[in-house]
């Protein structure tokens, strides 16, 4: 199973304020693109396209739940600076063009979109378009850089090819296909590309909190189907998940969901090729795979 993983290793017044003084484009910092980054999705896309190019700035701060942000007037600045600033998409940051129309969405001209899923980079085709039209538009922009971020691009499409090769071997040895989720509903992409049921207790956008009835189902649906590990998520009170384990003897493992991440990670530079490894090796203990 090792080998598997080595193998890859007041908002719009201060807008507006900020518009009205910030009439020329901003410049470089040290020769380098200045870009700002809404999430750490387009944050670590951006690593891998353009490297050293660029210097970003990430607005939702590692630790900070992706869904509960807010932007403040720092946050506008932070954008009204750049050169460019690359966000998610619409469903996911409604808030991106409203302080700036300049903003670019990543999750455009996505052919593998879930209706009620927002969490489309967890599908490896997606995650691909997504980094080129990043790298594309760079490139558009400023045509000079294309030798630089070709070839950077063309890696990163490959290594999503030998994750989906991965994900693909992996999970089509598992003794179990359901995985039970206390957290939201952002798993959705990988259960339908690798034929598995995904059962979350919280909504897309964390917003409705699960019944007292549902938590019983779920506890209840554990117990009947001798279910050995749950899944959580780092950013996520613990309390919940620990309770559901103490009730049912499960073990509980976590899922990174990259929109959001720890201060660590982030201080450890982990990319989205580490993160889809990382919940690949778990999903594959959890579920009960070959190799584990």
């Amino acid at each position: 199973m090792k080998n598997y993983f080595i193998k890859t290793a007041v908002l719009f017044l201060c807008a507006a304020v900020f518009v009205s003084c910030s009439k020329e484009e901003p410049k470089p910092q040290d020769g380098k693109l200045n870009i700002a980054v809404s999430s750490y999705v387009p944050y670590t896309f951006a690593k891998s396209v353009l490297g050293d190019m660029a210097t970003l700035t990430l607005l939702i701060p590692p630790g900070v739940e992706a869904h509960a942000f807010e932007p403040s007037p720092k946050t506008i600045k932070d954008v009204k600076q750049a050169q460019i600033f690359f966000y998610t998409s619409n469903h996911l940051e409604p808030w991106a063009l409203k302080i700036d129309k300049r903003g670019v969405m990543l999750a455009a001209n996505l052919p593998q979109v879930l209706p009620n899923d927002p969490h489309v980079w967890m599908n490896f085709d997606n995650a691909k378009i997504m980094a080129k039209n990043l790298a594309d538009y760079v490139v558009k922009k400023y045509p000079n850089l294309n030798d630089e971020i070709k070839p950077r691009y063309s890696t990163f499409a490959m290594e999503m090819e030998s994750l989906k090769f991965l994900y693909s071997k992996i999970m089509s040895t598992c003794k179990n296909d359901t995985i039970y989720h206390v957290g939201h509903l952002a798993f959705g992409y990988i259960a339908r590309d690798y034929g598995l049921k995904f059962k979350a207790l919280f909504s897309a956008d964390m917003e409705q909190e699960p019944s007292a009835k549902e938590i019983a189902n779920l506890v209840k649906e554990i117990k009947e189907n001798d279910v050995k590990y749950i899944f959580s998520e780092e950013q996520l009170n613990p309390a919940l998940a620990k309770t559901i384990a103490k009730e049912t003897g499960v073990k509980i493992l976590m899922l990174n969901t990259v929109e959001g991440i720890t201060k660590q990670e982030f201080t450890e530079g982990k990319t989205y090729q580490d993160l889809m490894l990382e919940n690949l090796k778990n999903l594959a203990i959890g579920l009960e795979c070959k190799g584990e």
